[in-house]
């Protein structure tokens, strides 16, 4: 138990070193203004680049803080601390049997407000990369129902390839 309390200190001071302040209000607008050219395209390049961070924050975690984990769960443990961190979501849960993760409070979502499509993706993006640099294995992570869609919440559906 000590040892996962080191590994979840080691974490948090990881996040408070690697991370920058950004406005919420800012990043709201900006995500708003950036979704209207999704019909262009756009959204594969964000998820993309998202996609990115997503594996250098894994990289950065196991390169200077020297944090390992082989298995899913764990991954997705230290994903929620991170995700729960940066107050771009409020909730951050996952089902292990179906292979989902589930979001509550998406900042994409308060941009957007209601939207045809899922406005979620670049959280799928970092999700994704983050997962498959983290474990090294191929892993996809797909938005297959949003709370901008009117549903409960944002859902992403996990696959190992």
């Amino acid at each position: 138990m000590e040892y996962l309390k080191d590994k979840f200190r080691t974490l948090a001071e990881a996040i408070e070193r690697e991370s920058v302040l950004i406005h919420r209000a800012a990043l709201i607008d900006g995500y708003r203004d950036i979704h209207k050219l999704s019909k262009l395209g756009i959204d594969r390049i964000i998820k993309k680049a998202t996609n990115y961070g997503g594996k250098k924050g894994a990289k950065i975690l196991k390169e200077r803080y020297n944090i390992y984990v082989d298995r899913l769960d764990e991954a997705l443990d230290i994903l929620t601390i991170i995700a729960e961190s940066s107050r771009l979501l409020d909730v951050f849960e996952y089902d292990l049997d179906k292979m989902e993760i589930f979001v509550d409070g998406s900042i994409l979502v308060e941009a957007v407000g209601e939207s045809k499509k899922p406005t979620c993706e670049p959280m799928a993006g970092f999700f994704e990369g983050f997962l498959s640099e983290f474990l090294e294995k191929n892993i996809s992570v797909k938005e297959i129902a949003c709370r901008a869609q009117g549903n409960e919440r944002c859902i992403f559906k996990i696959v190992q390839k």
